[in-house]
């Protein structure tokens, strides 16, 4: 199995090429936006390994998503500080100690289809883009997380 260095390594080659492309012919005169979706290119890079028990991304899958649980009801409810502790406690060991299979449902194409799409729709909404941009977009972000797979795929 790839380390997340190689990984990241490999990945790094489809980003060179994507991001010389969209540059080259125009798709992206945005920079943040490029960022951004370098960021979750990347992120999705690592992202299949939220499964396995010793990824040092389910560690920060678990903590960013307790986190994000943990200020909304923060911000849309009257609950008290000890309880909002308890909660994130409670949410962070659900994320991070729930048992899963490795190389299970988070190294399959569809969910890495659905997820791409669902992080490509989000950015579309936030960027406002044309429909064909929304497409290159989703390709681009989907192409991090097949690199992953590819690689676990090959090893």
């Amino acid at each position: 199995m790839p380390s997340w260095k190689v990984h990241l390594i490999f990945n790094s080659l489809f980003l060179f090429v994507w991001v010389k492309f969209l540059l080259n012919y125009g798709f992206i005169n945005d920079y943040i936006l490029l960022l951004f979706l370098i960021l979750f290119n990347t992120f999705l890079t690592m992202f299949p390994d939220v499964d396995s028990s010793k990824s040092k991304i389910r560690d920060f899958f678990a903590i960013i998503l307790s986190s994000m649980i943990t200020i909304y009801l923060l911000l849309n409810s009257n609950y008290n500080f000890v309880y909002l502790l308890i909660g994130f406690m409670s949410f962070y060991i659900l994320f991070r100690f729930f048992p899963t299979k490795h190389r299970g449902f988070t190294h399959s194409l569809w969910f890495s289809i659905l997820l791409s799409l669902i992080i490509t729709v989000m950015v579309w909404i936030t960027f406002s883009s044309s429909l064909l941009k929304l497409g290159i977009y989703f390709f681009f972000i989907l192409s991090g997380y097949l690199s992953h797979l590819f690689l676990d795929k090959i090893s």
